[in-house]
């Protein structure tokens, strides 16, 4: 049997990067092939989600004094999503941490795929260029849903060059919004086609077999996820959960307003505890594209903070006729007393079409056609 092979961020300890890992993993090994995931993983990524960073500076005396504070916490956290990694994804046998070890002993495999997330924006802290597979010799290149992040556009001329060559190079290209394929098609002179999040090849069903045993939470509360908060959001938030008379339950500790926030803490909470909350919440409040995917997804009653203000979250409620649940500072008055007024029923109809699209494309690009 002929084997593929991703390559993305799935050591992140980031939800939506270690819940795409999954999403993809599974939804290739449905369709009947071996796949594993290349067990790449680089000193600064580790470094990066590590509770204590090695770097230097004020800021990072600061962070590490904080999780000092928490650490308890945010160790379990990283042992969650350590659990997830070991448990729930099939990785290759030999782990990578450059693209170097890559090049001198490259992994054998017939398909070679890159995908999902940002791993073709070069900004983010562990990105490397292993990502666009400039280490493999022989077999099919693919990009699946590859993602420049929230970047407007690649400025350096010299990097743009080097992601066009190597985009060249691939035999089947998509991308996951349409600012992605604006870029890879100036870049690369190529067509990518736009496919959808690996995430939502997935069904509910499929995400509920991740759960374990009862909700985390027993009351009813409001699940805020945002990446990095700051206090416009957090004011926000609060004026909804005053109106609404419920608690807020956050995650994430990554800066200042995290150390200081009002709202209730639960920060050892890995991935499937993760969907356990946005499953089980009264209302999401997010400005996380993976937020709110898992929303729509559960069909829970959800705002996207700022959200037409990002490309990947704005292309996503369009696809789903869901543009009304974006929010922000200045239309919250008026939103406020529509919070559970949401119908998924055209989402769903638009999910599937889209979804049977990207099936088709992933099919074709390995040979099941």
């Amino acid at each position: 049997m002929k084997k593929a092979c991703i390559i993305t961020f799935h050591a992140s300890h980031n939800y939506g990067s270690a819940l795409q890992a999954y999403a993809l993993q599974t939804t290739i090994k449905k369709l009947g092939l071996e796949c594993e995931i290349l067990n790449f993983r680089t000193e600064r990524q580790r470094d990066l989600y590590n509770v204590f960073t090695k770097r230097r500076g004020i800021k990072y005396i600061f962070k590490n004094a904080s999780h000092l504070l928490r650490y308890r916490s945010l160790k379990k956290k990283y042992n969650l999503f350590e659990e997830f990694i070991a448990k729930h994804l099939c990785l290759g046998n030999r782990e990578y941490t450059c693209l170097e070890e890559l090049t001198d002993n490259p992994p054998d495999y017939d398909y070679y795929i890159s995908g999902s997330d940002q791993i073709w924006n070069p900004i983010p802290a562990d990105f490397d260029w292993a990502y666009y597979l400039p280490f493999v010799r022989r077999g099919i290149k693919i990009s699946y849903a590859a993602s420049f992040g929230p970047v407007g556009s690649i400025t350096d001329s010299e990097v743009g060059e080097k992601i066009g060559t190597y985009i060249k190079q691939y035999d089947y290209v998509s991308v996951r919004e349409a600012r992605s394929k604006e870029i890879a098609d100036r870049l690369a002179g190529c067509d990518a086609q736009i496919v959808l999040d690996p995430t939502l090849l997935l069904g509910k069903s499929d995400w509920e077999e991740l759960i374990e045993g009862q909700p985390e939470i027993k009351n009813e509360y409001i699940l805020f996820y945002t990446l990095f908060a700051d206090r416009e959001m957090i004011k926000i938030v609060s004026q909804i959960s005053k109106k609404l008379k419920l608690p807020v339950i956050v995650t994430n500790f990554s800066n200042q307003y995290d150390v200081f926030t009002p709202f209730n803490m639960k920060l050892a909470t890995g991935p499937i505890e993760f969907i356990n909350l946005i499953k089980n919440a009264k209302l999401v409040c997010t400005s996380s594209f993976h937020g709110t995917v898992f929303s729509i997804i559960f069909q829970k009653p959800f705002y996207a903070i700022r959200g037409m203000n990002d490309k990947r979250i704005s292309t996503l409620l369009s696809v789903v006729g869901l543009e009304d649940r974006a929010l922000n500072i200045s239309n919250l008055k008026e939103k406020i007393d529509n919070v559970y007024d949401i119908d998924f029923s055209k989402a769903q109809s638009s999910l599937e079409d889209k979804r049977e699209r990207s099936l088709r494309f992933i099919r074709k690009s390995l040979n099941l056609e």
